[in-house]
């Protein structure tokens, strides 16, 4: 039998599904069928019965993955395993019936900016960034004042963006789980994003439609997550990624005393549960409450 697994990124691809959410599919999915291989000698993943899946849950467990890297792995064997019944690949999905997955640890409050180290961020921009600061720039106020993801970033094209005189969109086509949204922007976004477009229209790739740029064409989240990781460097902000801004950008706004449902609606998320760890106070936050004068 043919390998399946292109086929089913194809049909998830035809789904709607993100691109960045097929290849981390296919990613899993190929993790899963070297092991499947090297441990039973059969490349055919529709021959896999629970046991199998119950070992393979296991050797990640021994090899120390983290637990959030079993789930996912296992979210998209399980989702493949049910595209294969539908398909008449199997009669049943080994899945079935099978209860699998890693419980984490509780969850600590996540990395986020505080307003110092936000302005360090934003001076080493100007500071370092050369030629292309007015695009990192950009970058960097996409994450910190809209809350971007990464793939969200690297996915945007010029009609994506909307700028006016006192209001400003940004689209994300292809969020978390193929979902859309619009996200406004604020004043110091729409003027990071004015300056780039300008200077984005002397670039050499600038007929390309991706919005970010770089010297070989479009930028890719691996070129991103360097800008961003180098700035957070220059900056003295240990281990900044294009999330924490993400966490900060979340951060932010529930500090200001946003609802819940909005900040949920501004960073496409379905379930306000998954807004529980930014109202978890970090140990800047508890520091600050016991300094605070009375």
């Amino acid at each position: 039998m043919p390998d399946p697994i292109p086929t089913f990124l194809a049909d998830l691809e035809n789904e709607g599904v993100s691109p960045h959410t097929v290849r981390a599919y296919g990613a899993d999915l190929r993790a899963w069928a070297r092991w499947y291989d090297q441990t039973t000698g059969s490349q055919a993943l529709t021959a896999a019965d629970p046991r199998d899946i119950r070992d393979y849950q296991g050797t990640m467990v021994r090899q120390g993955l983290k637990p959030a890297t079993i789930n996912r792995r296992l979210n998209a064997m399980r989702r493949f395993y049910k595209w294969a019944v539908r398909k008449g690949l199997i009669d049943e999905s080994p899945f079935e019936g099978l209860r699998v997955g890693v419980k984490a640890q509780k969850q600590a409050a996540p990395k986020w900016l505080t307003e110092k180290e936000q302005r360090r961020l934003l001076r080493a921009v100007r500071e370092y960034g050369k030629k292309d600061w007015v695009r990192d720039m950009a970058i960097i106020r996409l994450g910190l004042d809209a809350g971007l993801r990464l793939s969200e970033m690297a996915a945007l094209t010029l009609d994506d963006v909307e700028l006016n005189a006192r209001s400003g969109w940004v689209r994300v086509r292809y969020g978390k789980g193929g979902k859309a949204r619009e996200v406004p922007l604020s004043l110091d976004a729409r003027k990071a994003l004015a300056a780039w477009l300008e200077a984005r229209e002397r670039h050499p790739y600038a007929d390309d439609p991706h919005l970010f740029l770089g010297q070989r064409g479009p930028l890719s989240d691996a070129g991103i997550y360097r800008i961003v990781t180098k700035y957070g460097r220059l900056a003295g902000i240990e281990g900044l990624t294009p999330h924490t801004l993400r966490h900060t950008f979340a951060k932010n706004l529930i500090d200001a005393g946003e609802p819940l449902t909005v900040v949920a609606a501004l960073m496409g998320h379905e379930s306000l549960n998954t807004l529980a760890i930014y109202t978890r106070p970090s140990r800047e936050d508890l520091a600050r409450a016991v300094n605070r004068d009375l």
